[in-house]
């Protein structure tokens, strides 16, 4: 994948171009005529990468920010946003979206729409998080150069096809602004990605000065701070795992472009796959993906608690939630050995050998004991059923899920699955890996 293929499938034909214009310049009229009944609304501008021109072919998001009297308190900020986003998207079926403060989408023509209120206030003042984005796009337009755009749309296509592009939570990747902030810094995608080959856990990147006591404050493993404002740490919301991948991708890169997105599926026993499937409540993205990735690690939990041990695992959402599972064995020994205690601390021993009064067997090996416990469980399939019916309320699985999950769900093992793509994330590996 040589860098010339990226530019070419980053860079939206004059054709894409004409027609994503003629859709935002439609949809912001639309906006400002909605507008006028109110008269907290300041100001309905573009955002987001249309308004700087850094969106990729076939990727080409339109943000409307509707800018609200920053003295308008929070019931009628939000009425304002969605009264002026479903008026005037009216006759393109629009629906809520919610992020800290519901706002509008709409498809038109295959383009996303979104209508996002924000306050209309001086930099630094935030009332919400939307608030920033507008400084973003000033900053970004006034820094970023015609060829540097060029590079941000390599970096994001770059991205993509890795699969850490993206700030929902549902990848916990590189959002378009960490891209354009990333290019700023090191002027060029290959220069980023020389940088990158060599980034150290914790790295600091920043293309402002800035002090260098807030950075303790920062837990992640890239920590990127914002040019807009210092203080917040654009790294946070990237996952360590899409760190490492950004890492890695980019040394191979370097090494040998052609390499990069060689995968293969696995042709390996897979009977001790598992796959859970249930239905759900519609809601909120980001309150769905968050209740999804925390029930996941409840269950990986409550196997590892049970000794059955997870290799991989995967979670997606359309019509239903679905868990992947790739477990070391579905099936354990009967018998597990438990250690316990030396025999020179009476009181552990004590205490051991109280709650183990019906062991098949106890016994001294050195100077430390122990015993032999038949399993409770020794099927994960079994397990698994028993902890989503009888288990499910103490097995720390989100309670926004556990009413979906009573309602009704399946557990299949591999030779079941009648689509064999669910479980394509856990069988594939990276040929350079």
């Amino acid at each position: 994948m040589k860098i010339d293929e990226l530019i070419r499938l980053a860079e939206p034909s004059e054709e894409e171009h004409k027609r994503v214009d003629l859709i935002a310049m439609t949809s912001i009229e639309l906006v400002r005529n909605a507008a006028k009944e109110f008269s907290e609304v300041k100001e309905v501008i573009f955002g987001g990468s249309y308004a700087k021109d850094t969106w990729i072919r076939n990727d080409n998001d339109i943000d409307i920010f509707v800018k609200i009297d920053k003295d308008t308190d929070k019931q009628r900020f939000e009425y304002i946003g969605k009264r002026i986003g479903l008026l005037a998207l009216r006759n393109h079926s629009p629906y809520l979206r919610y992020a800290q403060h519901p706002y509008v989408e709409a498809v038109i023509d295959g383009v996303k729409v979104n209508i996002v209120p924000c306050y209309d206030v001086e930099k630094g003042a935030w009332k919400s998080a939307a608030d920033r984005s507008i400084y973003h796009t000033l900053f970004i337009n006034k820094h970023l150069t015609l060829e540097m755009k060029r590079e941000v749309r390599i970096l994001k296509q770059f991205m993509k096809m890795i699969g850490v592009y993206g700030a929902e939570i549902s990848i916990n990747g590189f959002s378009g602004y960490v891209c354009e902030v990333l290019i700023l810094k090191y002027g060029s995608f290959v220069n980023l990605l020389e940088n990158a080959r060599r980034f150290k856990d914790r790295e600091v990147i920043s293309i402002v000065e800035y002090d260098k006591s807030i950075i303790d404050a920062f837990n992640s493993r890239l920590i990127i701070l914002d040019p807009v404002d210092v203080r917040r740490n654009l790294g946070a919301a990237i996952s360590d795992t899409n760190v490492a991948k950004f890492i890695l991708a980019s040394r191979i890169f370097l090494r040998d472009p052609n390499l990069l997105l060689r995968k293969r599926l696995v042709n390996r026993d897979l009977n001790n796959l598992i796959v859970i499937m249930f239905g759900y409540e519609k809601r909120s993205e980001d309150i769905i993906w968050g209740q999804v990735k925390h029930t996941l690690n409840a269950i990986i939990k409550q196997l590892e608690s049970n000794d059955f041990k997870v290799i991989r695992s995967a979670c997606y959402i359309n019509t239903h939630i679905t868990f992947v599972l790739l477990l070391d064995s579905l099936l354990l020994s009967k018998y597990n050995v438990r250690k316990g205690p030396e025999v020179f601390n009476e009181d552990h021993l004590n205490r051991f050998l109280a709650s183990n009064k019906d062991a098949e067997m106890l016994w001294i090996d050195g100077v430390r004991v122990y015993c032999l416990r038949r399993r409770i469980y020794d099927n994960a399939l079994t397990f698994l059923n028993d902890l989503l019916t009888k288990n499910i309320e103490k097995s720390g699985i989100s309670r926004g899920l556990i009413d979906d999950i009573k309602k009704g769900f399946k557990i299949y093992s591999y030779n079941e699955l009648y689509n064999l793509e669910i479980v394509d994330d856990v069988r594939s590996t990276d040929i350079l890996l």
